[in-house]
């Protein structure tokens, strides 16, 4: 009888250590919890056009769009960058970019110098045969990270419609992690 006393006991004590360890490891860890990584501002990326990754199929050629963190530490992107062809003087050519929903939207952590990626679609089936499509070089691209409302340029120089058509010549996808590799 003793024996089975002593056990509850040792169970008893145990249950109790663990549970006030519990506490006290739920307490410090919730208290020292590091905060969310914050959403990357326009501010803290590089945006460029890989022009080495691209590839194309009907009419379309796929350009790697990377976003590069220049800030120094970790931000995070989610959703569609807002992408329009513009000329030397930053105004606007043409139609924005469309969606194209080949992926699905997720959260991408870009680390203090690394890069994520969005696939860049130009169209030149729509340049040459849309009525209307008045033909200019584009010189860079504008740039509208994922739910920001600053843009960053990059360089661009292929042929765009210089009027709006309802018919985009560009598209673009959701942000990805890391450079593109798969061109």
């Amino acid at each position: 009888m003793f024996q089975g006393f002593r056990r509850a006991g040792i169970a008893a004590v145990s249950a109790l250590t663990l549970g006030i360890g519990a506490a006290i490891w739920a307490t410090s860890s919730a208290s020292a919890a590091p905060a969310a990584t914050p959403a990357c501002s326009s501010s803290s990326l590089s945006v460029w056009v890989d022009a080495n990754q691209s590839d194309g199929t009907a009419g379309t050629t796929y350009y790697a769009l990377e976003f590069t963190n220049i800030s120094g530490k970790a931000c995070t992107l989610y959703g569609y960058p807002g992408v329009s062809a513009v000329n030397g003087s930053h105004k606007q050519l043409g139609d924005a970019a469309a969606r194209n929903s080949r992926f699905a939207k997720r959260t991408v952590t870009i680390p203090a110098g690394g890069t994520a990626h969005a696939d860049l679609g130009w169209s030149d089936a729509a340049v040459y045969t849309t009525p209307g499509c008045k033909r200019v070089a584009a010189a860079e691209i504008k740039v509208y990270p994922p739910n920001q409302k600053g843009a960053r340029y990059g360089f661009f120089d292929l042929q765009v419609c210089s009027a709006t058509t309802h018919n985009p010549y560009l598209q673009v996808t959701v942000v990805r992690p890391g450079p593109r590799l798969d061109a």
